[in-house]
Order: structure tokens, then C-alpha cells, then sequence
């Protein structure tokens, strides 16, 4: 059986254009959109695709995953984690 792997991906670049906006609301910036989708592209050159994404609920991470997987290959099912929303990188590899 091969090695897993574990590819950790952070949210592309988000706005701070509204300051009223909670953390867990703030959308990508153009930037981020248009960054995105080129991740998507290099895990696919590299050969990097998951079987499965766990995914932070808040929005700049599911816009982020959004546009990263449709640039990839095949579909790969997502799991929103509220546990994920701000959580320490320890906790996350606990």
C-alpha cells in the first residue's frame, strides 16, 4: 500500500475591503480568485490529488476549495469541519 499523504492548503489572499464583515464572512479577494484555480491546476500537474478534502466552513475557505477543485481532474468529495475554523496547526495534526 503506498504512503499517505497530507497536503494542508490554506486560503487564497481574502478581503478586508469591509471592516463590518465577521472573520468567518470575509470573501476572497480578486487576487485570491484568481490565484486559486491555479493551485488546483499544479496539484493536478504534480499528480497530487486527494481522495477526500476536509475543508474549513468559513467562506474564503470553501471559495478557495471551490475554485481549486474545479480545476482538478476528478471529483473529490469535501467535508466542512467546524473544527477546522481557526483551529491551531497542533490541533489539526492531532
Amino acid at each position: 500500500m503506498p504512503a499517505r499523504q497530507l497536503l494542508i492548503l490554506r486560503h487564497a489572499k481574502s478581503s478586508w475591503d469591509d471592516p463590518k464583515l465577521a472573520d468567518f464572512d470575509r470573501p476572497l479577494a480578486p487576487r485570491g480568485q484568481k490565484t486559486a484555480p491555479l493551485i488546483g491546476r499544479e496539484l493536478s500537474r504534480r499528480g497530487w490529488l486527494p481522495d477526500l478534502a476536509l475543508v474549513s466552513p468559513a467562506l474564503r475557505a470553501r471559495d478557495t476549495w471551490r475554485l481549486v477543485a474545479q480545476e482538478l481532474p476528478k471529483h473529490v468529495s469535501a467535508d466542512f469541519a467546524e473544527e477546522l475554523y481557526e483551529a491551531e496547526a497542533g490541533a489539526i495534526l492531532a
